[in-house]
């Protein structure tokens, strides 16, 4: 035989019965706990306010039977009379839950312990089952549900038997598949292989949801991704993951000029597709001239033949006015967790003029948290990388780079506001050619300067960027730093070089166009072009 529990709420029918003897008492003489085995007199006893030689007050009474009810022990409570020689004797008669001798649970053993649910439950072996426990417990144990990201999780059953099994029968909600809407350009591949952690048949976890909507954000493939779940068997408690995107402008053509009172005139044109032909690869052109002049080819494959190695290749030509560089970089990217990626990258470049060689090898570690690719208001953005060149690699030139860059996004003032700030340090010795330095200077570092060069360098950036139209963002901005030679004293914190300026972000079919006009210490101003955000 079974009793069942809801599993909301228990309750059961409490009995007051009086017997004809009443008529006439006025004073309770006796009270008298019976029924009670394995909860201890004491403890019904402290709940009962009517005490030997008071008055008898039905309501009062029914009061006391309430709140021995409420201990939680008891199927049932009720209380009966009988006439002595002094007054009434009142009986509470309890009916106890059993003690649980065995615990059988299943349906969610794929989310949590038996041990942890029984935790959440208030439940445990050997003692008398408490339903008010167990009530509160199956509310905790729907919150916890939530928390921890199983919003289709249920309990459908809650049972004990009078031997003391007690049972419990859940469903934590299935994925049935994934339905992909929406997806013009992209092909279903590229999209399913960043939905891995979501398999056809398992618990739906909403955290693992978002996760993995996420990584697709930070492909720059989609302007806006609505995963919806839709139930498909409400019985079996399975429900499909429907995918509905909008589909992002992945070419993207920029170009631009200037001009700079001490370096004259600037510009530059730079062409890439980031989702080629649907397949989430990149190529790119660049094309800056001025000062100096650079081409530069790129391609990127993130997933080679089909594996999560990443790959890319980028092929360049370096002209300045005592000497060209042409170089190749390739480096290989591999995830480590769902937010941290490793990579190896090399580098052979030659300097033309000089017929000298530079080999290197750099190892790098990368986390990404931030909500959105393009303009975040949450997460960080961290990367650590360590260069080695010549030694054992051979070439011309030995030396080591070390470089740390730090991003971090808020939410700002009001709605569609935001708080970026970075911070960047780079060091290395007295051995790195000129075209291996750091640089510092122009729209993506220190705008209101021109870029120059060094061995070591610092960084500081503040940006406060506000929605001004739905395509049209603005920026108000504080760069802070500078590039120094080893040879050089290293300048003083506060000594730094400043950039302060405002600028717009516009969003175009041919990409996002960042237009910044920047002031330097003397408040000389120098208009700069980019694309996307600086960070």
């Amino acid at each position: 035989m079974r009793n069942k529990l809801t599993a909301a709420v228990v309750t059961i029918v409490l009995i007051l019965s009086f017997t004809a003897a009443v008529q006439g008492q006025e004073r309770v003489a006796e009270i008298v706990i019976e029924g009670n085995e394995n909860i201890s007199e004491e403890t019904i006893r402290a709940e009962i306010t009517t005490e030997p030689g008071d008055e008898y007050d039905r309501e009062k009474l029914r009061e006391d039977m309430e709140r021995v009810y409420e201990l939680g022990y008891f199927e049932d409570v009720n209380i009966s009379f009988s006439t002595g020689a002094e007054g009434l004797v009142a009986f509470f008669r309890v009916h106890e839950f059993p003690v649980i001798t065995e615990v059988d649970i299943s349906g969610l053993e794929e989310i949590y312990s038996q041990e942890e649910i029984l935790s959440v439950l208030n439940v445990e072996k050997d003692e008398v089952l408490n339903v008010e426990r167990l009530n509160q417990g199956l509310q905790d144990l729907a919150f916890r549900f939530q928390d921890d990201g199983y919003v289709l999780a249920r309990v459908e059953e809650v049972d004990f038997t009078p031997d003391g099994r007690f049972i419990v029968r859940g469903n934590p909600g299935y994925l049935n598949e994934i339905v992909l809407e929406g997806n013009e350009k992209t092909r279903d591949y590229v999209i399913m292989r960043e939905l891995e952690n979501l398999e056809q048949g398992e618990p739906i976890n909403q955290r693992q949801i978002e996760q993995a909507t996420q990584r697709l954000f930070r492909l720059e493939y989609f302007e806006e991704l609505y995963p919806d779940l839709r139930m498909i068997d409400e019985q079996a408690n399975k429900a499909d993951l429907a995918l509905e995107m909008e589909e992002a402008d992945t070419g993207r053509l920029n170009f631009g000029a200037g001009y700079h009172s001490e370096d004259g005139w600037f510009g530059f044109v730079d062409a890439e597709e980031t989702n080629l032909r649907g397949r989430g690869q990149n190529l790119g052109f660049e094309w800056r001239f001025g000062d100096e002049t650079r081409y530069n080819l790129h391609f990127e494959e993130p997933r080679l033949y089909g594996t999560e190695l990443g790959f890319g290749i980028e092929i360049y030509d370096e002209e300045r006015i005592d000497t060209q560089v042409r170089g190749v970089e390739t480096y290989f990217e591999h995830p480590l967790t769902d937010t941290w990626r490793g990579g190896l990258g090399l580098m052979y470049s030659r300097d033309i003029d000089e017929r000298v060689s530079t080999r290197s090898v750099t190892n790098y570690v990368q986390r990404d948290t931030r909500n959105h690719p393009i303009d975040p208001d949450s997460g960080t953005m961290n990367r650590f990388s360590i260069e080695t060149a010549g030694y054992v690699l051979g070439g011309d030139d030995d030396y080591f780079k070390a470089r740390a860059d730090n991003r971090t996004y808020h939410e700002g003032f009001a709605d569609d506001h935001s708080i970026a700030l970075r911070g960047e340090v780079g060091i290395s010795n007295t051995d790195v050619p000129l075209h291996e330095e750091f640089i510092i200077g122009g729209p993506d570092t220190l705008r209101g300067y021109s870029r120059k060069r060094g061995d070591n360098m610092a960084l500081f950036n503040a940006e406060y960027r506000f929605g001004i139209t739905d395509t049209v963002q603005g920026a108000a901005f504080y760069d802070y730093g500078d590039v120094w030679d080893d040879d050089e004293s290293t300048p003083h914190f506060f000594d730094l070089q400043r950039g302060t300026g405002l600028g717009v972000r516009l969003a175009t079919p041919i990409g996002h166009i960042r237009l910044d006009y920047g002031f330097d210490d003397d408040w000389s101003g120098t208009p700069h072009i980019g694309f996307g955000q600086a960070f």
